[in-house]
């Protein structure tokens, strides 16, 4: 499938101005912790994102190791094909998105554009309008200053976890094949790869094995971030999930369920207000807070963690990844939930009446 002349011209004709020519693209940017996220308002260029999604990027093939941005698939199934694996590793690249080379894009995408030219001032290839539209050249003025001067494709666009995705295949089927040969198993999401193996095939904790993945990603002069490698044995714990080898089980991390079960008991039990069960259980998160919004908050919380634990009753469903006791605690904590959310919505009511 490729785009041609007259369906990118459709496409794009909204978003010329006066003089047939195309704007400056006008992004606002922010931050979220450490990274750096670019934002667009014009509707037309989120339609025109929308349609590339839509018409081209979903369409196009990604490599089965990676999990992120797929219809159908979470976070979860990241770790599904490690469950019954006994060496880990977790490997971090640096700065994903904004390290992914234009030209990388270019060589990616350009087999699905025409050879083709729309004529404005001058003739450009339409392959031009898709990198213009989809990447972003991080200015003088930007906080981003490792990326300043430099067209990246930006996290917060629509259409970059697709092109990434896409990107990134060519190197996914290396690491894929590498892994193969060693016995290893491989499954990528966004910038997380982790790799498992059975207990008597250990080359995956070798400086050999982490050289030989740098080696492939520094073709497209990706970089792993040393600092967050997490290399560990019968059990790992990552981002608030754990495989645990002797069980045969993925679960919810031991840390993270304290703190659902310290959330219930303070609030159930202790009778503790909103704002002290925030500032005790989510003290970063509480100096953001004002503290008339602290019981809606915590009520997002409250409603957060049991979306979280019915994610597993339904992933289990499909995996069989947790044991019978297991499962029947996260009903458990699930109906402990949903009995705060209803408390909190009949105490709200009664304030409205109240009220009026």
């Amino acid at each position: 499938m490729k785009i041609n002349k007259k369906q990118l011209f459709q496409q794009i004709k909204l978003l010329l101005n006066s003089n047939n020519r195309i704007n400056n693209l006008e992004v606002e940017e922010f931050k979220i912790g450490k990274n750096f996220f670019y934002k667009i308002d014009n509707i037309e260029i989120i339609k025109f994102h929308d349609w590339l999604n839509n018409y081209l990027l979903d369409k196009i093939e990604i490599n089965n190791s990676s999990k992120a941005f797929i219809t159908d698939k979470s976070y979860l199934d990241f770790f599904e094909p490690h469950i019954k694996n006994y060496n880990f590793i977790r490997l971090d690249i640096k700065s994903f998105f904004h390290s992914i080379n234009i030209k990388d894009i270019a060589n990616a995408a350009k087999a699905y554009f025409d050879k083709d030219t729309i004529e404005l001032d001058k003739k450009y290839p339409l392959l031009s309008f898709f990198l213009f539209f989809t990447t972003y050249k991080i200015p003088d003025i930007s906080e981003n200053k490792k990326f300043i001067n430099k067209r990246v494709l930006p996290m917060g666009f629509k259409t970059s976890p697709k092109i990434s995705n896409i990107v990134f295949r060519s190197l996914d089927i290396q690491i894929q094949k590498l892994c193969i040969k060693n016995g290893i198993t491989y499954t990528r999401y966004v910038d997380d790869m982790l790799f498992s193996s059975k207990k008597d095939l250990t080359y995956i904790h070798t400086d050999s094995f982490i050289e030989q993945i740098s080696f492939i990603l520094n073709q497209m002069n990706f970089q792993l971030n040393s600092k967050k490698t997490i290399k560990a044995k019968h059990t790992i714990s990552l981002n608030g999930y754990t495989i645990d080898s002797s069980k045969k089980e993925f679960r919810i991390s031991n840390k993270k369920l304290l703190k659902i079960k310290k959330l219930i008991y303070m609030k159930n039990i202790q009778k503790k207000s909103a704002k002290d069960i925030l500032k005790k259980l989510f003290p970063k998160d509480f100096r953001k807070y004002k503290l008339r919004y602290c019981s809606s908050q915590l009520e997002n919380k409250i409603k957060g963690y049991r979306s979280y634990l019915l994610s597993f009753i339904v992933f289990d469903n499909k995996y069989k990844c947790l044991s019978e006791n297991t499962k029947n605690s996260y009903i458990d904590l699930i109906n402990k939930l949903e009995k705060l959310i209803l408390l909190d919505t009949k105490v709200y009511n009664d304030e409205i009446d109240e009220d009026f």
